[in-house]
């Protein structure tokens, strides 16, 4: 919860900040667009070097664009003054909303690219653990759901160069839930690990087994041509019914059923992994 708050208040702020700097650039534009034919060379003047400004804090160079802005209205003021007191020429109104405008814009791009840079960071991060670690679910022994990630867009890669025919299936545990209130939670590992283990020899060696939630849920990432794919999924639930999954309930039976489904990878699909993860989720709305 806290974590999603800090997310909501990080994409708040940026956004915050691209609107103040879009409304100075917007009064900018309007001071420009409606002034004296005398005065627009200085309106141009002035909204280039909030511009260029707001590149160097992008480009982040953020003290020089505050020196910069600061600069400009240490001399836009002592231009202003200096007409003033020296050839009485009064100054107009807008003078006094360059100096709001520039704050604006400064400090809205400041804004945005300090709280980008966070979630920047954050997401080198994790990309990094994502491609050096290869993270084990404890209690099947399996490579979990960041790993199938990571390994799925290398073969999507590898597919799409080499025409190789590969798809991603999903095996889900039906009833998860209310299994979870007969059983204990040792009980329930055990099942787990047991039908892990049950569907990872029921596969060839080249197929890929993952464990990729609490659930018993696993994703496979199997080479076969797309009529191949119905017959390893029935291979899979024959196995499954066949195997006792809950060996420690002496004298009862828990009748174990899972659902499965699969897709081919399409071109169309590019690298993409998590769009095709999302596809073959999609399946399970359509298996009874």
């Amino acid at each position: 919860m806290e974590k999603n708050t800090s997310a909501s208040r990080t994409i708040l702020f940026q956004d915050l900040g691209i609107l103040l700097f879009m409304l100075s650039m917007l009064g900018a534009a309007l001071i420009t667009g409606f002034s004296e034919k005398a005065l627009i060379y200085q309106q141009v003047v002035m909204m280039l070097a909030m511009m260029f400004s707001a590149l160097l804090t992008v480009l982040r160079a953020r003290v020089a664009g505050t020196v910069l802005t600061a600069l400009t209205l240490l001399a836009f003021t002592a231009y202003k003054l200096y007409n003033r007191l020296a050839y009485s020429v009064p100054i107009e109104w807008t003078a006094f909303l360059w100096p709001a405008l520039l704050g604006m814009s400064l400090g809205g791009v400041t804004l945005f690219i300090s709280f980008y840079s966070t979630i920047e960071g954050l997401n080198g991060i994790l990309n990094k653990r994502l491609d050096e670690l290869t993270v084990i679910d404890a209690v099947t022994g399996m490579e979990n759901l960041r790993s199938m990630v990571g390994s799925l867009r290398r073969y999507m890669a590898l597919s799409e160069r080499n025409g190789t025919s590969m798809g991603l299936m999903m095996v889900r545990l039906r009833y998860a839930e209310e299994i979870k209130k007969v059983l204990t939670r040792t009980q329930f590992n055990d099942l787990r690990h047991i039908l892990a283990d049950t569907v990872q020899h029921a596969l060839r060696l080249e197929d890929r087994v993952f464990s990729i939630d609490e659930n018993g849920s696993l994703g496979i990432i199997y080479f076969s041509v797309a009529a191949g794919a119905p017959i390893v999924k029935q291979r899979i639930i024959s196995v499954v019914q066949q195997q006792n999954m809950v060996p420690s309930l002496a004298g009862q039976t828990l009748n174990v059923e899972v659902s499965v489904v699969f897709k081919e990878y399409e071109s169309s699909l590019g690298k993409d992994a998590m769009k095709f993860i999302s596809e073959v989720e999609k399946e399970f709305a359509y298996e009874v």
